[in-house]
Order: structure tokens, then sequence, then C-alpha cells
């Protein structure tokens, strides 16, 4: 009886394989035809020598010539957290024949950062010579063997890219970017407050124990730098609830302290984690008082979306899930 329940398993699995392909293959060729982008379909050597291109730094390279090819990434990269707590990235870029710039492929770098894995995966279009559909087929499986999450992230973002119904990213609600403009100060773990944009991998900002209400420092694993676009920021101002029974219909008296972040950066309330954008007036957010050493509840006294717009914007990986910008209690993305 076990080895046919493990039987059954086993097949189910295949068909859902089998399926999983079939719906990749269809998501291309309704994409590619619906929208007549390539003209011309990828050739076997080609293929090869595409997998073979070094991309040294994806968040920076983004336009990329090598060889007979171009690489075009336009978009920031699609970002999967995993119970595994491993962060995977897929970066997707455009291939194109140098001579004439049409378009033969789409390439899919994915990666998990915190350990630099890469995998590339060429996606092809139905112009694509034969032998190039089975080494594609081939490297999807392999993908799955080398990291767990790879096929269903892969058809994530099939789905997003290549369905017709993702729209303009532009306009797309999670831009996935998670950022803080360069003056942003952060509190680093000896206390002092330093820029965003000065801020160093292995640096020791500080962080907030949510248990203990208590702040200890942790290591700065990564910055996070985007640019080349047009950002907008929301503003939030905080105010301490006790200077509320003193004050006065002018708000100029009021000791305000001001936070800005990109919409959907995460951010830490009494409620549980919120984006910007969604935080109203009376939410409650963690505010570092720093000659009391103490962590106290300070009151959301206004929320401006669009406050205004910076072309550069950044932020922090670190070794714990928040850290202090301008002294409120905000979370790692």
């Amino acid at each position: 009886m076990l080895y046919c329940l493990i039987n059954t398993k086993s097949q189910i699995e295949n068909e859902m394989r089998k399926l999983f392909y079939s719906i990749i293959a269809l998501l291309i060729a309704l994409h590619t035809f619906a929208q007549e982008v390539a003209k011309t379909g990828i050739k076997n050597t080609e293929y090869d020598l595409i997998k073979k291109i070094s991309i040294k730094n994806l968040e920076k390279d983004t336009y990329i010539k090598d060889g007979g090819f171009v690489l075009d990434n336009s978009a920031q990269p699609y970002v999967f957290k995993f119970s595994d707590g491993l962060e995977r990235r897929i970066y997707v870029y455009k291939v194109m024949e140098a001579t004439n710039m049409s378009e033969i492929a789409n390439l899919m770098v994915f990666t998990t950062p915190k350990n630099g894995k890469q995998i590339p995966l060429v996606v092809p279009n139905p112009l694509a010579e034969k032998e190039v559909w089975g080494k594609y087929i081939d490297d999807l499986k392999e993908g799955e063997k080398t990291i767990m999450g790879f096929s269903s992230c892969i058809a994530f973002v099939m789905a997003k890219e290549f369905s017709g119904v993702s729209g303009d990213k532009s306009k797309d609600e999670d831009k996935y970017e998670y950022c803080f403009p360069g003056n942003a100060m952060v509190t680093m773990a000896d206390g002092s407050l330093k820029e965003i944009s000065r801020v160093k991998v292995g640096e020791s900002v500080l962080s907030y124990n949510l248990a203990t209400n208590s702040v200890e420092g942790t290591l700065v694993e990564k910055v996070e730098v985007h640019e080349h676009s047009q950002f907008p920021l929301t503003m939030l101002s905080l105010i301490d609830p006790n200077s509320m029974i003193e004050a006065t219909l002018n708000a100029s008296r009021y000791d305000l302290k001001f936070l800005e972040a990109t919409a959907n950066h995460p951010i830490l309330t009494t409620k549980g984690t919120s984006k910007m954008g969604d935080v109203k007036v009376g939410d409650v957010l963690f505010f570092y008082e720093k000659e009391a050493n103490t962590v106290s509840e300070f009151n959301v006294f206004s929320a401006h979306k669009d406050n205004r717009m910076v072309e550069k914007v950044y932020n922090l990986i670190t070794q714990k899930d928040n850290y202090f910008v301008n002294s409120i209690v905000v979370q790692k993305k």
C-alpha cells in the first residue's frame, strides 16, 4: 500500500511538471505572436553563447554589449521571500542581435543575493530552432534541482511578463523599490547619525528588539542603490503623544519628527508591519530617544503621499529585521 501511494504521488508530480512546462511554452508563444516583438528565432549556437554572458553587477549593468548580442533591462528585479529566509530574485533582460537589434529571446537571471548564486535561463521565442527547446526544458529542470523554488519563481515572472495582464509596470502598485532618499539619517550602533548614502557594508547600525523593548546593533550586509528614475516619496510626521496635552492648533509649535520613503517600504507599527503609503493619521510608530536610550511610541500626526520626487534612493539589508531611519523603526524589505 505504501509503495502504491508513493508511486501515485510521483506520477502526480510528473504530470504537474509537464503541465508547468506546457504553460510556460504557451505563455511565451502568446506573448510573442500577440505583440509581434521578435522577428528572428534564436539559434542553437546562440543559446549557448548567451548563457555564457557574464553580468558582474545585476543592479547596475542594465545595458550590455557582448559579442553579437545586446542585453537590455529597464525594470527592477522580481523579489521573492520564502519561509527558509533565503531571498530569491529574477532579473529579466531582452536579448537582441547587435547587428539589426532584432529581439531573439529573453534572459532571466535567477539569483540568491545572500550567497551570490546565479542561474541564467534563456527564454526562446516560438521561432527558435527545434534543438533550442530541448535545452530550455533541460535548464528548467536543472534549475529546480539546484535550488528549491526556482520553477515557481520563473512561472510567476512568466505570467507577469508574458501573459499580457501585467499592464504598465510604471503604474504597478509595487515597483520593487523599497528605499529612502540619500539624506535620510541612519542611527549607527554607537548612537551617532549618518546619511544612508554614506553607510557602508560591514558597519553596525542600531536595531530594535520588539520582544525585549530594547535596542541592539546589527551589521549591514548590503547597501542597495536605485537611480535613473523618478521615485515619489511618502512623508510622515510623528509627535510624542505626551506633548499633545499642551498642544495648540498651531502645528508649528509641535516638535514633529519626519520620515520619507517610497510608499511600499515596510515600517513597524503597534499593529504590525505596514507600508509607508498605508499608514494613517493616528497610527503609532516606534521612535528612538537617544538621551534616554529607549524606544517610545509616537503618533502619526500627518501623512502625505507623493510629497516630492527624487532620482536616487537607498536601502539597507541588515542581519536583523529592522533599523532606524530618522530615529524611527523601519523594516528591511
